[in-house]
């Protein structure tokens, strides 16, 4: 079955009609609101010290200490000068006037601040008397006086935010690479920053705490965290404001080991607007998450780093027990199990002729501890691709790459609970026989075996318990399972500034690549139910800003046009256990059905007279014909001889454990496809900004998800009714057990379709 759930076409049809709506609802915004989600703007007041006075005409220089790039401005009649379109960074604010002493500024510019305007108040003192009022030549770089406004002067007017009631935080470069990560998940991921702001908690706790994207019981986390109360899932997830979520799972745009699209190493800034976030983020009501990316600088720099975690630095896991791995053979009380070729039995007595008797060996596998080796290993390297063309010309085109690979070596110790001997059989007749009536207990006057044929194939499915001291106790099967993973991340940045009819312009193209696959041991508890999942992302990030209008207009006009496609594939390959199953024989290369040995229950109970029998109390019986699994047996039936089992993707019993990989979510493959187109015209005038814009997104979402195209077969049990002096069936507070269906293989549903 080919699911495909695209966007409608109708949204495309009506953007004009969009547009229209939003300029019509447009209003004068307050002088905090500048462009878009990624970048902010500079507006600054040039005095005088003594005076108070405005001064106009003042020279302004906003240099980009990472670039180099310069953005000259001229204060107007009222000392004013305003800079939009401006990267998150560290700029350097020097303004100089005739009369004045020059003076230098250092602001950071947050990506909280992003869509913002930032207010840079410069006062200049005047010249000492009988200094020559000129200014400086054209080309010459004025030097400043002592007194520079560092950084550390401006934080407070750079975090702080004065234009909403919005909530959340950022993180700086130097918090991103700082910080330690890694305690929520294996893997380092940025989104734990999250986890250290107000109103925000980790998503709810699923099954096997495997991170990723969540599709299954036991398979992905529930989300990355969740904000104020709301779904885990109602986070909307950017990276330098371009769309990064998967739409088809509601999470980040991630595999199971790599969780970020881009190495930690290579983010500028990251940033969770956890309430009230301004109207231009929209798409989801929970937190609004943005990571914005490093570009490279006037000058090459690069980092080579590397991080390794291993079971021999860490506690061993609560939950790894350590009862040994000694192989013991299988006993019932004073009873010993045997495994036979063949078996036939004296007509008279009923004792059993046995061919090739041996020992039913169990190994516990809960001895040592987990092994856990995870290496992460990568580099970033930033740079000019052009150089410097002069000292007030800086280079126009730069360079930022980054990979980060990662290499899991693990394996983890799970238990599941499974059905003894005993329990093997109709009403516990697993070791003694059947002759006794199931309602009343009493010794009947007839011997039958424990199971039927069908029902010997169910239970063959199941291994026998080998940890008598595990948490299910005598019904605890203990078993090593891999848990080894594999990841590579990539990204690459272009940066290019660039003059067009003398206004300034620039275009940034970022491409993000991950690849990996992840040993998932367990999914929905069940045995033999380990998975491989693959995933590989994509995302296209294009940017082009224009100042449409000149450098020194009484009204600036910026634009900033964003094109993005996003792009996750995830396969789900069955790793198949090796040990206790077998391929299919019936459906040759089809994965995900179940088949083992076949073992059948031949005990009988013991023979006291001709009337009477008793309880077995020699040796448990089990007939392992060469070469006989569960697929490829026959039994007797009503029309002749058919599959005991046939192709089964899954068998639950009641009150056991599972078999098999989830029917209802496996097999499965996804790819999802986003493309999102957005503008935003932002204009200044005297006090007041207007901003016009459009966020257009369209999901493409196919998956193959072939719903029970395996089929289930389910045992439950049921009350115990007996009928009463006046004909009435009365229940007798007593219940079959689930076992006992299976024994008699009487299954209480078989799905195989939801029709």
């Amino acid at each position: 079955m080919i699911l495909k759930h695209p966007s409608s076409p109708s949204l495309w049809r009506s953007l004009p009609a969009l547009i229209f709506a939003f300029c019509l609802v447009a209003a004068p915004l307050p002088v905090s609101i500048a462009q878009d989600t990624v970048t902010g703007a500079f507006e600054g007041t040039v005095t005088n010290t003594d005076t108070g006075e405005a001064i106009a005409g003042a020279a302004v220089q906003i240099i980009n200490q990472a670039t180099g790039q310069v953005f000259p401005k001229i204060s107007d009649t009222r000392g004013r000068f305003y800079q939009g379109l401006l990267t998150p960074g560290i700029y350097t604010i020097r303004v100089t006037a005739a009369g004045f002493q020059t003076k230098e500024v250092i602001q950071r510019l947050f990506i909280t601040k992003t869509g913002e305007v930032i207010p840079v108040p410069v006062s200049l003192d005047p010249e000492p008397p009988g200094t020559p009022a000129t200014p400086p030549p054209p080309g010459a770089t004025p030097t400043p006086s002592s007194n520079v406004i560092t950084e550390d002067d401006t934080d407070i007017r750079a975090r702080s935010s004065a234009s909403d009631a919005r909530q959340g935080g950022s993180f700086t470069e130097e918090e991103v690479s700082s910080l330690p990560l890694g305690s929520a998940t294996f893997t380092r991921t940025f989104d734990e920053l999250a986890l250290l702001l107000p109103g925000v908690a980790p998503p709810p706790q699923t099954l096997g705490s495997v991170a990723g994207p969540g599709v299954g019981a036991g398979v992905g986390s529930a989300g990355q965290f969740a904000v104020n109360g709301l779904r885990s899932r109602a986070n909307n997830f950017t990276v330098d404001g371009s769309d990064n979520n998967d739409e088809d799972i509601g999470v980040r745009r991630q595999g199971f080991v790599a969780l970020v699209p881009q190495p930690i190493e290579s983010i500028k800034e990251y940033q969770a607007i956890t309430l009230l976030a301004p109207a231009q983020f929209g798409r989801n009501i929970g937190a609004q998450v943005n990571a914005v990316s490093k570009s490279g600088g006037s000058q090459t720099h690069g980092t080579f780093y590397g991080y390794l975690n291993s079971s021999q630095l860490n506690s061993r896991n609560f939950f790894d027990t350590t009862f040994g791995t000694s192989v013991s053979p299988l006993r019932v009380g004073n009873q010993t199990v045997l495994l036979v070729d063949d078996v036939r039995f004296n007509p008279l007595t009923l004792q059993p002729i046995l061919t090739n008797a041996r020992p039913l060996n169990v190994q516990n596998f809960s001895g040592g501890e987990d092994s856990f080796t995870l290496g992460q290993g990568g580099f970033v390297l930033g740079g000019p691709l052009e150089p410097a063309r002069g000292p007030d010309q800086p280079g126009r085109m730069f360079y930022f790459i980054s990979a980060e690979g990662y290499i899991q070596n693990a394996s983890r110790e799970e238990s599941f609970a499974v059905p003894t001997v005993e329990q093997r059989g109709v009403a516990s007749s697993g070791a003694s026989g059947f002759f006794s009536d199931p309602l009343t207990g009493t010794p009947g006057t007839f011997a039958a075996f424990p199971t039927t044929a069908g029902g010997d194939a169910i239970f063959s499915l199941y291994p026998f318990p080998n940890n008598p001291q595990g948490v299910y106790g005598a019904n605890t099967f203990t078993q090593v399972l891999p848990n080894s993973g594999q990841g590579k991340v990539l990204s690459g940045k272009f940066d290019a500034n660039f003059n067009l009819f003398n206004r300034p312009h620039s275009l940034t193209n970022r491409y993000n690549f991950t690849d990996d696959y992840r040993s998932i041991p367990v999914t929905g508890g069940a045995l033999f139910s380990s998975l491989r999942p693959r995933i590989r992302t994509q995302n296209n990030s294009f940017f082009f800003n224009s100042e449409l209008s000149g450098a020194n207009s009484t009204r600036p006009i910026f634009n900033q046009v964003r094109l993005s496609y996003g792009r996750t594939r995830l396969i789900f390959d069955e790793e198949r256990d090796r040990q206790f199953m077998l391929p299919s024989t019936m459906l040759p290369g089809t994965p995900f059905l179940l088949n083992a040995p076949l073992l059948e229950n031949f005990v009988l109970p013991r023979r006291i007279n001709d009337t009477t029998f008793g309880a077995n109390t020699g040796p448990v019986i089990y007939l392992a014909t060469p070469g006989a699994t569960v697929q490829n047996s026959s039994r007797l039936g009503p029309l002749g001889q058919v599959n005991r089992l046939g192709p089964v993707g899954q068998v639950s019993i009641a009150g056991f454990s599972p078999v098999g990989v989830d029917v209802f979510n496996f097999p499965q493959r996804r790819v999802n496809n986003t493309y999102q187109v957005a503008d935003e015209l932002t204009m200044r005038a005297n006090r007041h900004t207007f901003v016009f814009g459009a966020d257009i997104r369209r999901s493409e979402l196919n998956s193959a998800l072939p719903r029970n195209s395996r089929p289930i077969i389910t045992f439950a049990g049921a009350p115990e009714l007996s009928e009463g002096a006046n004909g009435n069936l009365a229940f007798t507070g007593r219940f079959f057990r689930p076992e006992t269906f299976a024994a008699a293989s009487a299954p209480s549903g078989f799905f195989q379709t939801l029709a």
